[in-house]
């Protein structure tokens, strides 16, 4: 007896950790007996000894069906209850303690010389948290397409606008260092699951070629703040042209010139978030004679991805960018 106890004390509690209940039927005498972890799967109370049968059993699951999943639920419980030998269903219940789970039954039926049901057994198991993957996972398809959509529309501006003015080697070239700095923000967006990146490691990650000058030559100084993917794309394609652009022509084409890169979050007159990048030191600068794609990239673009506005002065000194944006374009919500 004692080794029938606890067989079935394991049974018992494999079947709870499981989400795993059961009903059997009597269908001749129109009887119904659920397992003791009935309430415990469901969300609701099975049905009292006295009130045990199959009409009124059907009627409290009902009562706790979603009502969009009722029509189907009765369909198949129609079923069961005619003799259909086989069934398999998943629906939505909601129990007395107000949680919704998602159920499935699978049912199987005997039945007697004239076709008729004698006895059945269904098995009810909790599946909301698979079904809660499920979604999860196509919505993860769905932004993985959309981002993907996104990327590519960056690089094929990228292309279109280095091919403009570029020979075929140097379009190459210049293509190629661009998709570096974009996969940079991408792999610091992938390492954080999406969910946005530092300023400061956006900024380091940008600079990487840089590392030895950073706190020498390099200075960084702002807050802890957390840009929204599209704002470290933007920002992070800005970056990566400001630091080409200063090691050719800039503060960081000579021995002693330097660089401070400062962001801010002010909250008058409206949130808004600020980056300046500032150079002194270099070699005198003055505007570039035409339009390329890295004043694209630096201005319209990096405008575009947050919806903010971007100066830029080229004072003999050095240049100077700064970038204001709205929090709500540029900052993860904590």
């Amino acid at each position: 007896d004692e080794i029938l106890r606890e067989s079935k004390d394991r049974l018992r509690h494999a079947a709870d950790a499981a989400g795993l209940t059961y009903v059997e039927i009597d269908f001749s005498r129109r009887r119904i007996r659920t397992a003791e972890n009935f309430a415990t799967v469901m969300g609701y109370a099975s049905p009292t000894e006295e009130a045990a049968d199959a009409g009124g059993g059907t009627r409290l699951l009902l009562d706790h069906v979603v009502a969009l999943d009722r029509p189907r639920v009765e369909a198949a419980l129609q079923e069961f209850l005619d003799g259909v030998q086989y069934g398999k269903i998943a629906y939505r219940v909601r129990g007395d303690d107000q949680i919704e789970r998602v159920i499935e039954t699978i049912w199987s039926t005997e039945n007697g010389s004239n076709g008729k049901p004698l006895r059945g057994f269904a098995t009810n198991l909790d599946i909301t948290e698979i079904k809660r993957a499920e979604e999860h996972g196509k919505l993860l398809m769905s932004e993985i397409n959309h981002r993907a959509k996104n990327l590519l529309a960056v690089v094929q501006a990228i292309a279109l606008q280095t091919a403009k003015h570029s020979d075929p080697a140097t379009f190459i070239a210049r293509l190629v260092y661009r998709i570096g700095g974009l996969t940079t923000s991408q792999d610091l967006l992938v390492s954080n699951r999406w969910q946005g990146v530092e300023v400061s490691d956006l900024v380091e990650g940008q600079l990487a070629h840089f590392k030895d000058l950073l706190g020498q030559r390099i200075f960084l100084n702002g807050p802890p703040v957390r840009l929204t993917p599209a704002a470290a794309q933007g920002i992070g394609m800005a970056l990566h042209e400001l630091g080409t652009n200063a090691s050719k022509y800039g503060a960081l084409s000579n021995k002693v010139g330097r660089v401070h890169i400062t962001w801010q979050v002010a909250d008058a007159p409206a949130p808004t978030f600020t980056m300046r990048w500032l150079e002194e030191g270099g070699p005198k600068v003055a505007p570039p004679t035409r339009q390329g794609f890295g004043q694209l990239v630096i201005g319209r673009m990096d405008e575009s991805a947050v919806a903010g506005t971007v100066q830029i002065e080229y004072s003999e000194s050095g240049l100077s960018w700064k970038l204001s944006a709205p929090v709500a374009n540029t900052m993860e919500k904590r």
